[in-house]
């Protein structure tokens, strides 16, 4: 049977105008609460900057995953990229706090319309039976774009300044637009549509598991990005950066293998190995006091967290019809909103009361969490298909 191809050039496209999207919003993360500490703003002003952007991605999602069952897709990712373009621009025009606050309300709506969009087109464009495969390629695009963004973000503000840094987002943004146009995506079959219900639809019933899953997963992502440049500068680590790229390198060699492992054998056996694997990455790095070390924690990470993460989104979206791929991938997206924002808080706090090295081997627990549960899951598939017989 001859294979079924997804690599054309709506999705490259399409991969190219996620990463610029990416690379253009996650370069500010960084560098926007030292912005607004230079304005003045208290520690709480600070700490509402992600929670309304977490708010404004989670609220909107459900909204879009119901518009996107029987609506064409491409031109609400073309308006979203140019919200997030125009959204950007007005940055270094606030001076004032409440109103940077409520544009990061704006900024994280224009976020969530973004990536559940692109996420949903790549799922038409894929084959059903190269699902697996085809989302651990698109997802390259979300996770090095994620990875490499502060560091290019820092840098710029280092070298140049706020206001270069912002119109270097402003530009990615517009090149992101420009990437969609030669996008194909196909026009969905008209449905039937239920009622919306706002808090049904903010987690897709049918997809919660992998959902539940994503959140608890994420914690363990959320104690990387909150707290290794800290972490780096307690151990007397120069080159913490080499995490970020070696994480990245792997993830992204791995894709093609995973992929086919996931398509061929299903989501549990490797989500309960990369979890282990994701569990071994924050154990050792809670040990780590040389590059080495640091070295062997960021391949394990990536094998790890690179792999379940990708398997993951491909689980939440199987686990519907086809015209609510939308709802689904709102879902997912959702989960790891709501699992990266509880890990800043909660572990924000946590970390005053103990050492990093202690948070990281507590967060690592979560993946052995997420493996046991994968693992009944899997058994209980295997109850079901018995009894099915």
């Amino acid at each position: 049977m001859k294979k079924q191809k997804f690599f054309n050039k709506s999705f490259l496209f399409l991969f190219i105008s996620n990463f610029l999207v990416f690379i253009g919003f996650e370069m500010l993360i960084p560098i926007l609460p030292a912005y607004l500490l230079s304005m003045n703003a208290s520690s709480i002003q600070v700490g509402l900057m992600t929670t309304l952007f977490t708010l404004g991605a989670v609220l909107i999602r459900p909204f879009i995953g119901y518009y996107l069952i029987d609506n064409q897709r491409k031109s609400l990712a073309i308006i979203a990229s140019a919200a997030l373009m125009f959204i950007t621009m007005l940055y270094p025009f606030l001076n004032i706090i409440w109103l940077l606050l409520l544009l990061r309300l704006f900024h994280g709506a224009a976020w969530g319309v973004s990536t559940t969009a692109n996420s949903t087109i790549v799922v038409d464009l894929i084959p059903k039976t190269r699902l697996g495969e085809g989302i651990g390629y698109f997802s390259i695009s979300t996770t090095v774009g994620a990875i490499i963004a502060p560091s290019i973000g820092i840098l710029i503000y280092d070298a140049f300044s706020f206001n270069i840094l912002i119109w270097s987002s402003v530009a990615l943004s517009l090149l992101a637009v420009i990437a969609l146009q030669f996008v194909y995506s196909p026009t969905p079959v008209k449905h039937e549509k239920q009622l919306f219900q706002f808090f049904e639809a903010i987690f897709e019933k049918d997809a919660w598991f992998p959902a539940l899953l994503t959140v608890i997963t994420t914690l363990g992502f959320g104690a990387i990005i909150t707290f290794l440049v800290l972490f780096g500068k307690q151990k007397g680590l120069d080159h913490i950066f080499l995490f970020f790229l070696i994480n990245a390198t792997v993830s992204t060699l791995l894709r093609p293998f995973t992929g086919k492992w996931y398509d061929k054998k299903g989501p549990w056996s490797i989500i309960v190995v990369s979890a282990l694997l994701g569990f071994l990455s924050l154990v050792v790095l809670s040990y780590t006091t040389n590059n080495l070390s640091l070295i062997i924690a960021a391949i394990l990470f990536g094998a790890g967290y690179g792999t379940v993460m990708p398997c993951l989104q491909t689980w939440t979206v199987q686990k519907v019809s086809q015209e609510k791929s939308g709802a689904a991938n709102a879902t997912f997206l959702s989960s790891f909103d709501v699992g990266v924002g509880v890990s800043a808080f909660v572990l924000g706090i946590l970390a005053e009361w103990i050492s990093l090295e202690i948070i990281f081997r507590v967060v690592s627990l979560n993946f052995i969490f997420v493996a046991v549960l994968v693992y009944k899951d899997f058994l209980n598939e295997k109850k079901r298909y018995k009894k099915s017989i």
